[in-house]
């Protein structure tokens, strides 16, 4: 569906998030929302398997912060114009590194700028609800992030996590053949049980 608002420059959107990052139990959704609403989905599993290849190269305390800015970037990148972003202040003093990755993946996927600041949002304003709507399932997320999407991010990012690309891209490899082999033998079994009749 078009997002007619997200054409309109100089407008302010409020990001929120519900299920922190590192709470590997529960999905994570970010939103935003003003005159419009968008939701991005977080899969728990999704999260503990990229925080298990981020520990395994030594980046264990990264990985909160660069999937929080992969999410936002993905919240952000069908916007057209250039416009306010106010994220919840989730992570104190980390604000710089995490504005800092959300600029550099919208830039390295030609995707328009954005002025982005940090600020205390609370539980009342419309982002809060956005998001916590679809934590809560009363809502469908607009988009679900996979592994894919996680793959595509990273090749744009710093070459320090070029490690964890080549993990994760062996990782999906490995779970596309398991699944072929499924598919296969699922196939297979459904074969033998038809009968030919004279």
């Amino acid at each position: 569906m078009t997002c007619y608002y997200c054409i309109i420059p100089g407008m302010n959107y409020q990001i929120d998030q519900s299920g922190k990052i590192e709470q590997t139990n529960k999905d994570t959704v970010i939103a935003y929302s003003n005159s419009t609403k968008r939701a991005v989905l977080i899969p728990r599993k999704l999260k503990r398997l990229v925080q298990e290849v981020f520990r395994l190269h030594g980046f264990t305390r990264l990985f909160i912060y660069y999937l929080f800015s992969v999410g936002i970037y993905y919240l952000l990148k069908d916007l057209k114009k250039e416009s306010e972003v106010i994220i919840d202040t989730e992570y104190p003093g980390r604000e710089k590194l995490i504005g800092g990755l959300v600029n550099s993946l919208l830039e390295k996927n030609f995707k328009a700028a954005h002025n982005i600041s940090f600020a205390r949002i609370g539980n009342t304003p419309p982002a809060h609800y956005a998001d916590k709507d679809v934590f809560d399932k009363k809502k469908k997320p607009d988009q679900t992030l996979t592994l894919e999407d996680i793959i595509k991010a990273i090749k744009k990012t710093d070459g320090r996590l070029k490690e964890c690309l080549s993990t994760l891209v062996d990782v999906q490899t490995r779970s596309m053949v398991k699944r072929y082999h499924k598919r296969v033998k699922k196939s297979s079994g459904k074969s033998k049980k038809i009968k030919t009749t004279k």
